[in-house]
């Protein structure tokens, strides 16, 4: 066998295994988003989980927070909700201090969105 021919022989394996590995990628399953509302202290609040295959279960990979509560109030209460359930990965936590509808209403459509996932 000549160099050349190896060489093309090579080449061939390469472009291949690109191929397999790019149908492998476009047929993985991307994140999945769900919407879901609870009640917060001025009327609805809407959570969007980010969430991506993981085993036998799934990972949230992004939270989405969307309310008309109190800016000042809300709004470090949702960065802190945001946080916890990213790395706990459930909607166990308890209420943040001065604003306790929203984060009830956070728990309530997190709950509601991991049920949907799991089922």
């Amino acid at each position: 066998m000549n160099k050349e021919s190896l060489r093309k022989k090579v080449v061939l394996a390469f472009i291949a295994v690109g191929l397999l590995l790019g149908v492998y990628e476009a047929n993985k399953p991307g994140p999945l988003v769900i919407e879901e509302i609870g009640t917060g202290y001025n009327g609805d609040l809407t959570v969007k989980l980010q969430v991506k295959p993981k085993g036998d279960g799934f990972k949230i990979i992004g939270v989405d927070v969307a309310h008309q509560d109190t800016p000042p109030i809300a709004d470090p209460a949702v960065d802190t909700l945001k946080t916890y359930i990213l790395k706990n990965q459930n909607a166990e936590f308890d209420v943040v201090s001065g604003a306790t509808y929203t984060s009830e209403g956070i728990r309530e459509a997190t709950k509601k969105a991991l049920e949907k996932v799991k089922n």
